[in-house]
């Protein structure tokens, strides 16, 4: 029935019911928060978020909506599958479910950017939905364009028999030629229909300035620039959130349709706090159950609580022994349970205690990190590694009364093993009930540059050139670099910055700003729910197979109460079981990091010199110039160094207060008495994000609800603009309680910067502990720690060449790839040749306390050739060698690796022959072998190798007659004797087959030519002195330019000896910029800058070095390739053919 309304003009609001988000992906110009901020300013009564086939902005939306007092509604534009639109409005929860499930069911069957709703399927999932035909791509409207009326009032019986007074014809004005008339006729069509109709304004941006960022995007999505994008762009600016007054004034002739939008809105009463998802049940499995030793017989019937009181107390009784009643050991774990079962999370703690236990049952290391390590029940359950009562650590920052959203747990899990754990996961509560999270990846400086400078039209190189001014900042920040905020850094580029095209770039590059720019799946995320997931939020197909990512942020699923676990894969992990496992099999030791001696004087030694290439957390340059000065000698030191290295102490100036204060060169000051207990252990500035909370309690007045606020924003990426509001309540606070401005500013200063990425003490805590134990396996037991980095590799921060040099630089003998001894991964292999002293010799090895020099190991060992060239200052005892595996070998994969472990099962290879007939390898694995040195045991040499792969995968002919009468009978390819390769040319092909070599470093073949130019190693520049200019060269491993470097550049060089930091200061870099970049190999000269133990060259000039062949040193080697593919030309017509595959070009 035809509603009447009787409102005054003058008080009648207006409801925009279609509007998109910039989650409606390369279309929607602004944020949800931007189109809240534009609803409020223009006074609307509500707004829809309405995004093509996406729920990704509603989170977001949601809170903002709520905080600024509108009414947001919660719906989605669909694509149908004859490609018109319809848009759904979710009246209630059935509502929300239902077009969540669309969502998910049109992304899931159809091909990724095609996805389509069928008619069918909205039909069947009908209720709690008011929806609107659609703008002018929505079927009836088009049909009305095109002339079809007939079709469009076929399209609106078929919407109005399924969805009846729900339906509404949907009217759009945006002063087009043909649009008017359109808009009579649907409203004459829905008067006669008796179907009810609503104005929208179809909005793709907030305000009419915001349209050049939705053209732009338009573009990006058909690749085209702005001047070749024709009818693909809209018309005019009109797509944007109108005021009540502009649609009153549009409309006035028939109120009918704004009045409807009131009546919509006030339909639509769902929100997202209607959700509350709750978790699947949790059931203990047999195999679990049967684990637990001495358990009741009731065990599995105990309730949640009583299941979860039982295996607290179970655990408590091995982690603290027998507890008292006054033992402050029970009163925490009694304060714990009580607030977990008074939240209802008692599941929670089930279900991620049954994770780790089932990880432990498969010997697969796992390990809680972040804020679960300030719980003692996560302890006690085994969860985490760190005691938090112990620790000191606060309980709050994980779990409190004030906290609006559920506890956090991540599980670290050991990278190669974490495919098992996730699906025990998905198995043990269907697929259906479980899903990976997103991870919206947004615009940043670079990314916004080179999409404007396309869609403007610029050249490739142009926008190369125009992103490289945008350095590592945001959006906004690149286009403040652009306008001149740090000078004119484009006309030095050839561009004039008054340029039209230019200023509209800077334009587009900030509103591009934080905008969504795609998906990708998060690391470790993981989200479960006793409903189908695809009903509490639309679900698409990951990249992997047998993946489904759903369509919020990591960061927004607390803003829903959506419980997200985190199941990370960590290299560490695999590392350290790896090492463990070589240590038991090699030589019978059962280590158990979780007893190590944590008071080793020997380990913070090795900190304190920062010999820390491999260990966890602490090898990376800022690390290493750290811990010389930071002087480590207790396990909270490893904390602190972990925590202080970070954004947020950066930018708030902590580090250097903090190291003068432990150096002594200036005292520990507190800004307020009150502060000394929560800085005491810190030296007086907070560096912990525990720290900030109580600081806002204590100085400030914080309520536990606020100082969880603070927690959150602490936390959170988008978090800048509102640890902006949070620090002035916090000055408020702390003025009120007589703090002196100074103080007020030092502490808000310091807890702003938190929002730039601070870290936790538990997390740091809990990072701690693999540190200390990849410290001590590297001190104690080099072989097993560096043959254990190998096979966890892609891990840590360097390539496994550098690994290699590091290992060698600690005595340990790395052997080539071969495959008479050579498995899929690295390996051991005892190097002692037999001998009197040999028992003797190994028993005192393995209790690590003698040092071999290198020439008594080139006594005992056949292996002395692969020995470093020089001792370390101190070389680790090893009775072992590390054999390379197959694994680095360029042009190899998984199939290669099955297949060598499928014939390495039947017996180690005796012969060339023997490898082809029984590897099952490819002609071109073989080769690729053959050219990586990988017969080296059964042919001498690579070319030889390689001659004989060709002859054995050739047919033989028959023999010609002539051959015997000539005597050449016996003659065979396989006889014929090529040139050895120089060393240089066998690292080379080292390089070029594996991007690694066991042979000498390129450097040694420089090192002669540097001595004569005084060009000394990255070792020697520790015997000059500070300010001494010097040359140092080597090849580059590690470029960086942090973005709280102001600019600065920052590069490591290798050479054979070692290591050597060099900083660039943003001016050289500019110079030099080109030449740092493209150059594997420089020459640097700088000034020494020699402090408390840490080195460095501040560059002033880079150079590269010459070609080996110009260098001096191996002019006359390199000629050697040139004499074989000469040798092969005399050879037999077979023989020529395979000769051309011996040529230098496969070994440069």
């Amino acid at each position: 029935m035809w509603r009447v309304f009787s409102i005054d003009m003058a008080s009648l609001d207006y409801a925009e019911l279609h509007c998109h988000s910039a989650f409606s992906f390369l279309s929607g110009a602004n944020q949800p928060e931007t189109l809240v901020e534009r609803a409020r300013e223009v006074g609307l009564y509500a707004l829809a978020l309405t995004d093509t086939l996406d729920l990704g902005g509603i989170p977001r939306f949601g809170q903002s909506a709520r905080e600024a007092g509108i009414a947001g509604i919660i719906g989605a534009e669909l694509i149908m599958e004859d490609e018109f639109q319809l848009v759904l409005l979710a009246c209630d929860l059935t509502g929300y479910s239902n077009i969540s499930s669309l969502i998910s069911k049109s992304r899931m069957n159809n091909e990724r950017g095609e996805a389509r709703v069928k008619y069918d399927d909205l039909f069947a999932n009908s209720d709690g939905l008011i929806v609107l035909s659609g703008d002018e791509n929505g079927a009836i409207a088009s049909a009305l364009y095109r002339g079809e009326e007939t079709r469009a009032v076929k399209y609106l019986r078929r919407l109005k028999e399924v969805f009846a007074s729900r339906f509404y014809i949907e009217v759009c004005n945006h002063h087009l030629a043909q649009e008017s008339r359109v808009a009579r006729r649907l409203i004459e069509m829905a008067v006669s229909s008796g179907v009810n109709w609503v104005v929208a304004n179809s909005a793709f941006y907030a305000r009419p300035a915001d349209r050049i960022i939705h053209d732009a995007l338009v573009c990006l999505k058909h690749r085209v620039t702005l001047d070749k994008a024709g009818r693909r762009l809209r018309p005019n600016g009109s797509w944007y959130i109108r005021s009540p007054e502009e649609m009153l004034a549009i409309w006035r002739d028939d109120l009918t349709g704004i009045k409807n939008s009131l009546f919509i809105a006030d339909q639509c009463r769902f929100r997202l706090g209607w959700l509350d998802p709750p978790l699947p049940d949790y059931h203990m499995s047999e195999q679990i159950a049967s684990s637990i030793t001495d358990a009741p017989p009731s065990l599995k019937s105990l309730n949640y609580s009583e299941l979860l009181r039982y295996l607290v107390f179970r655990g408590a009784a091995e982690r603290y022994g027998e507890l008292t009643s006054s033992s402050v050991h029970l009163k925490q774990l009694e304060h714990e349970l009580a607030l977990i079962n008074s939240l209802k999370l008692a599941p929670y703690f089930l279900i991620m205690w049954d994770i780790v236990r089932f990880a432990q049952l498969r010997g697969i290391a796992v390990q809680g990190r972040g804020s679960a390590a300030n719980s003692a029940v996560c302890y006690c359950l085994k969860i985490t590694a760190v005691d938090p009562i112990a620790m000191d650590l606060l309980f709050e920052r994980f779990l409190s009364e004030g906290r609006s959203e559920p506890p956090d747990i991540d599980l670290d899990i050991a990278h190669h093993e974490r495919e098992q754990v996730l699906q025990y996961v998905y198995n043990k509560y269907g697929r259906a009930h479980a899903a990976m999270v997103c991870e919206v990846i947004t615009y940043r400086g670079r990314s916004a540059v080179r999409d404007a400078a396309f869609v403007l039209g610029f050249s490739q190189e142009q926008a190369d050139m125009l992103a490289s001014l945008a350095g590592h900042s945001e959006a906004r920040g690149a286009a403040a670099r652009l306008a001149g905020s740090e000078g004119d850094l484009l006309s030095p580029l050839g561009f004039a910055p008054d340029d039209r095209r230019i200023q509209l770039l800077i334009k587009i590059v900030s509103g591009l700003h934080q905008l969504p720019r795609h998906r990708s799946i998060h690391v470790g995320g993981f989200v479960l729910s006793a409903r189908p997931v695809s009903e509490v939020v639309p679900i698409e197909p990951a990249s992997m197979a047998d993946r489904t990512v759903i369509q919020w942020d990591k960061d927004d699923l607390d803003l829903v109460g959506l419980i997200k676990i985190d199941l990370l894969g960590l290299g560490m992990l695999t590392m350290i079981q790896e090492a463990l496992k070589l240590l038991q099999s090699h030589r019978g030791i059962n280590l158990d990091i979780g007893k190590l001696d944590m008071k080793d004087a020997s380990i913070y030694a090795m900190l304190q010199k920062a010999d820390t290439v491999g260990v966890f957390q602490v090898e990376s340059r800022a690390q290493m110039n750290i811990l010389p000065k930071l002087k480590p000698v207790c396990f909270y030191d490893i904390i602190v160094s972990i925590a202080i290295v970070r954004p947020g102490p950066i930018q708030g100036n902590i580090i250097h207060p903090y190291l003068r204060r432990r150096q002594g060169l200036e005292p520990v000051r507190y800004l307020h008495p009150s502060l000394e207990p929560i800085l005491k252990r810190t030296l007086g500035v907070p560096l912990f994000q525990e720290q900030g909370m109580k600081l806002a309690v204590i100085a400030a007045g914080f309520t536990a609800s606020q100082a969880d606020q603070l927690r959150k924003v602490m936390s959170h990426k988008r978090s800048v603009e509102k640890m902006a509001k949070l620090c002035h309540a916090l000055a408020e606070g702390m003025a009120g309680r007589g703090f002196s401005q100074e103080a007020i500013e030092t502490v808000t200063h310091q807890l702003r910067a938190f929002a730039s990425y601070g870290f936790p003490e538990s997390h740091a805590a809990s990072f701690s502990l693999l540190v200390y134990a990849s410290a001590y396996l590297k001190r104690y037991f080099p072989a097993e720690f560096y043959c254990a980095m190998l096979n966890a590799q892609p891990m840590g921060f360097y390539s496994p060449s550098s690994l290699i040099g590091d290992a060698r630089r600690h005595g340990v003998v790395v052997l080539p790839a071969d495959l008479a001894f050579s498995s899929w991964n690295c390996t051991l292999e005892p190097i002692l040749s037999a001998s009197p002293d040999r028992k003797e010799f190994e028993q005192i090895s393995e209790q690590i306390s003698v040092q071999i020099s290198e020439q008594t190991l080139r006594q005992e060992t056949a292996a002395a050739d692969f020995l470093p060239r020089s001792v370390s200052a101190e070389p680790a005892a090893t009775v072992f060698a590390l054999r390379l595996g197959l694994r680095f070998i360029d042009g190899l994969g998984s199939r290669s690796a099955v297949l060598l472990e499928a014939a390495l099962e039947q017996g180690p290879f005796e012969s060339l022959a023997d490898v082809v007939e029984r590897s099952g390898f490819s002609a071109a694995e073989l080769k690729i072998l053959a050219r990586a040195g990988a017969f080296e045991t059964f042919v001498k040499g690579r070319r030889q190798a390689l001659w004989q792969v060709l002859s054995l995968l050739s047919p033989r002919p028959a023999t010609p007659l002539l051959d015997y009468l000539t005597g050449c009978a016996n003659s065979t390819d396989s006889e014929v004797e090529l040139p050895d390769m120089t060393e240089i040319e066998n690292v080379i092909a080292d390089y070029s087959t594996a991007g690694l070599t066991t042979g000498a470093h390129p450097m040694t073949f420089y090192r002669a030519w540097c001595r004569k130019r005084s060009i000394v190693s990255c070792l020697g520049l520790r015997n000059g002195i500070d300010g001494d200019e010097v040359e140092v060269a080597g090849g580059v491993i590690c470029r960086q330019r942090p973005e709280t470097a102001k600019g600065f550049v920052f590069l490591t060089l290798e050479d054979e000896s070692g290591m050597a930091n060099v900083v660039v200061n943003p001016k050289v870099f500019e110079v030099y910029r080109r030449l740092i970049l493209d150059n594997p190999y420089l020459r640097v000269r700088g000034r020494l800058q020699l402090e408390q133990g840490v080195c460095n060259v501040i560059a002033k000039h880079f150079d590269v070095l010459p070609a080996l062949k110009d260098s001096g040193v191996a002019s006359t080697e390199c000629a050697t390739s040139d004499e074989a593919a000469a040798h092969s030309r005399d050879r037999s017509q077979s023989a020529s053919q395979n000769a051309v595959e011996l040529t230098s070009r496969n070994f440069r």
